[in-house]
Parts: C-alpha cells; sequence; structure tokens
C-alpha cells in the first residue's frame, strides 16, 4: 500500500460511488482529504463520508460547494490549504449525464452537462495548479470510454468526457518539467449515473471499490507514469492509446480527384502502419515527412 502521510486531496464528487471509494482509500494510505460534494434535500453525502474517513482513524473535511458554481474551484482549494497547509493531490470526479439523444436534448441542459463534467474539473485544475506544481503533485480525471469512442443517447457526456481527455493530455505537456503528473481513469462501476443501466449481475461484478486500486497506482509518490488512460471495471484493467494508421500518400501536384480519394479510403482507414504520437506537433510532423516520402503510396 502507497504511503500518502503528510499529503493533501481534493476529491469531487466524493459522497458517494467512486469518489467516496478514492477519498476512503487516500485516508487509509494517509492523506488529508478534502471531501466534497453538494448538500440537497436534507442530505450531507460529504459529512457522512467525513464522518466515516473519521471513524476509521482519517483526517478529512467536507467542502460542500456544487462544483460549476462561481468560486467553487477556490473554495476547494482553500478548504485545502487552510485546513491542512498544502495541496498535493487533485481527483476530478464529480458528473452528471444527461440520457437523451442530440437531437431531443435540452440546450441548456447540455451546456450544464459540460459545465459540470467538463468546465469545472478546468476551473479546478487552475485553482489548485500552483499549490501542486509547486509540491510535484498529481492531478487525475475521472472520464470515461464514452469520451473516447462516443456513446449512443448521451451526446453531452460524451463530448465533456473527451474535452477532459484533450485538456489533460495538454497539461502533461506543459506541466511534465515540473515533476507533475497528469492522468485519466476511465472507471466502469455500479453508481448514481449507471444504476438501471446495468443487470443485477453486472452491478455485483462492478462495484466502484474495484476500480480504486488503478486510482491509487496513478496518485502514488513513485508513479512515472504521466498521459496515461487506464480503463478499470470489475478487477480488468486496460490502457488507451491513440494513434493513426499509416494511410496514403498521393503525388504532390495538386488536390487528388474525389474518385481517386474514394478508390484508396479503404487503404486510408485500414489498420497497417498504426502508431502513437506524444502530441498533435508529433502527429503533424509525422504526417509531413511521410508526404515527402515515408508513407504509402495508393
Amino acid at each position: 500500500m502507497s504511503d500518502l502521510s503528510g499529503q493533501v486531496a481534493i476529491v469531487t464528487g466524493a459522497g458517494k460511488g467512486i469518489g467516496r471509494e478514492i477519498a476512503k482509500a487516500l485516508s487509509d494510505r494517509g492523506a488529508s482529504v478534502v471531501v466534497n460534494n453538494r448538500s440537497r434535500d436534507g442530505a450531507d453525502p460529504a459529512g457522512d463520508v467525513v464522518a466515516e474517513i473519521e471513524r476509521s482513524g482519517g483526517v478529512a473535511v467536507a467542502e460542500r460547494s456544487s462544483v460549476e458554481a462561481p468560486g467553487a474551484a477556490e473554495a476547494l482549494v482553500a478548504a485545502a490549504v487552510d485546513n491542512f497547509g498544502r495541496l498535493d493531490l487533485v481527483v476530478a470526479n464529480a458528473a452528471i449525464v444527461d440520457r437523451a439523444t442530440f437531437g431531443k436534448t435540452d440546450p441548456e441542459r447540455f451546456r450544464q452537462v459540460i459545465e459540470i463534467d467538463f468546465m469545472a474539473p478546468v476551473a479546478l485544475a487552475r485553482a489548485a495548479l500552483a499549490e501542486v506544481r509547486e509540491r510535484s503533485g498529481r492531478f487525475l480525471f475521472i472520464t470515461s470510454a464514452a469520451g473516447t469512442y462516443g456513446e449512443f443517447g448521451v451526446s453531452s457526456y460524451a463530448a465533456a468526457k473527451g474535452a477532459m481527455a484533450a485538456f489533460a493530455k495538454s497539461l502533461v505537456l506543459e506541466l511534465d518539467r515540473d515533476g507533475v503528473k497528469v492522468n485519466l481513469l476511465a472507471p466502469f462501476a455500479i453508481t448514481q449515473m449507471t444504476e438501471g443501466f446495468v443487470t443485477e449481475d453486472q452491478a455485483q461484478a462492478v462495484s466502484p471499490e474495484l476500480v480504486v486500486p488503478a486510482a491509487m497506482w496513478l496518485l502514488g509518490p513513485d508513479v512515472s507514469v504521466t498521459g496515461a488512460t487506464i480503463v478499470a471495471a470489475a478487477n480488468r484493467f486496460r490502457s488507451v492509446i491513440t494513434g493513426e494508421t499509416a494511410g496514403v500518400v498521393f503525388p504532390s501536384g495538386g488536390a487528388v480527384s474525389d474518385d481517386r480519394f474514394s478508390l484508396a479510403a479503404e487503404q486510408i482507414l485500414g489498420l497497417d502502419g498504426w502508431q502513437s504520437f506524444p502530441d498533435g506537433t508529433a502527429a503533424f510532423r509525422n504526417l509531413m515527412a511521410s508526404a515527402a516520402g515515408q508513407g504509402q503510396q495508393p
């Protein structure tokens, strides 16, 4: 078990589900935890998790902001610094989902999902940046396979999670020299968002605590990985690696005809020569190098 003694973490959406399990696991490893979850309808999930952590001998404080509210990100960071004197680990977990096909989505609801699932983590990263950079700390963004592949009926959620992945990958490049590790976790687990969409047998297999080992490894003091996306569910773990195929290279001298491109489409979409790139600039340079004669001719 990693030793996180002396470190301070923020976990958003930590009053239930995956966030709750991550907050408890961080505490079990010695971290002091800011447990964030909004309170409504007389419930206090953040306070309940703090009480649970304290009964186990851990240290935590509740922070009850709605993550998308103005000033919420700054309040979260202040809760860490004011109570514990520092901030090392940030877990952006809070999210909502709108289950409707795009043609039936309410534009305001679509915007709300983007605000909570993407803009709020961005605001938190900005507010926490100086502290985490000073400590060579960790950012962990909870994403989704929907953000990698898309998914029917959750276009706003998929868009937000896809944007989060691109944002995190950019932070990787900007913060690497400071020793900050930025990674993503794409979990499948039974939570308030997924209840009713998995079978009873699946629900038993995908309990939230089973994704925690990946989160703890990515947040651990010895991890050297940055820019990783780990898929986790039911004690099954995978890594997401994006890339491009070799494609085709047409001779220079003007745009190719529609018919010629159509004939080459199957080869362009084929997996031959697939490779990954560390960033968009590297992908562009490789593409231009292939145009100079290093790619495949159609």
